[in-house]
């Protein structure tokens, strides 16, 4: 592994820090919360870690869906690779998030997956950070849903370079302690406003908006919760959820009754 590969999360983190510290500070919902809430240096470690842990064995995966798929699809692969690069890259961000909203939906609906996806929803204060606050397993689950149909479309690199760094910014955007409101598109993109609905504790939020970046998603499947005038009361959920990122990934696999948001 280079030195750049491995500095690469870094770089990545301090770009996102320099953008949304002051974001947060100039915008903020929550006045009252803390730039250094309690937590925070376990949200920030996790993004480091995972990103490092999970580079080498998506890359593996993903190259076993390339084959599968050029293997059984090489004329829709062809079709697709001849596209406008523009055209590529917003096919990219409906596939993706598609596949973002199935797997979403199903950590929510199958109980082991939810053992996994729990350690998101622990957060009890957002900020931008809760954008990495993921068990490894959750996150290389929701890189297949989403990468993998890319790939086995045959995209073209920059068509899929280009929804990984929305997807980024987008994950930050939406956990982000800040006050925008994005009106009548509200119902076409995913905002900060709707998916604060997603980590709401109240039980009329439960199961609802789960799409990354198309709101739509979420409105076409009857998915959607997005009421006016009003924001949750308080976030996170029932089930206790430890601190340290060992402890939290060592959490899923207790033997223990599980308790689905």
């Amino acid at each position: 592994m280079s030195v750049s590969l491995f500095f690469a999360p870094v770089k990545v983190l301090l770009l996102a820090a320099a953008v949304f510290i002051p974001f947060e500070r100039l915008a903020g919902l929550h006045q009252a919360q803390r730039v250094f809430r309690q937590g925070w240096v376990t949200d920030l470690l996790t993004g480091l870690i995972n990103g490092l842990l999970l580079f080498s064995v998506l890359l593996l995966a993903l190259g076993g869906i390339d084959a599968m798929a050029a293997a059984g699809a090489s004329q829709l692969r062809h079709w697709i690779e001849t596209r406008p690069l523009p055209a590529q890259c917003l096919l990219a961000l409906v596939v993706g998030d598609l596949g973002v909203y199935g797997i979403h939906r199903l950590e929510h609906t199958v109980p082991w997956l939810w053992r996994f996806h729990a350690v998101h929803h622990s957060a009890e204060e957002m900020d931008w950070l809760v954008g990495f606050r993921f068990h490894p397993l959750d996150l290389f689950l929701v890189r297949i849903a989403s990468l993998g149909p890319l790939v086995a479309l045959h995209l073209a690199p920059p068509a899929i370079a280009f929804f990984i760094a929305v997807s980024a910014w987008q994950s930050w955007l939406v956990h982000a302690n800040v006050r925008i409101r994005y009106g009548p598109l509200r119902w076409l993109f995913v905002s900060p406003e709707f998916h604060r609905w997603h980590h709401s504790a109240g039980r009329e939020a439960r199961n609802k908006n789960y799409a990354s970046l198309v709101a739509g998603w979420d409105v076409v499947f009857g998915t959607v919760h997005l009421p006016g005038g009003r924001r949750p009361l308080r976030y996170g959920i029932d089930e206790p959820v430890p601190a340290g990122w060992i402890a939290r990934f060592f959490h899923p696999f207790k033997r223990r009754p599980m308790t689905l948001k």
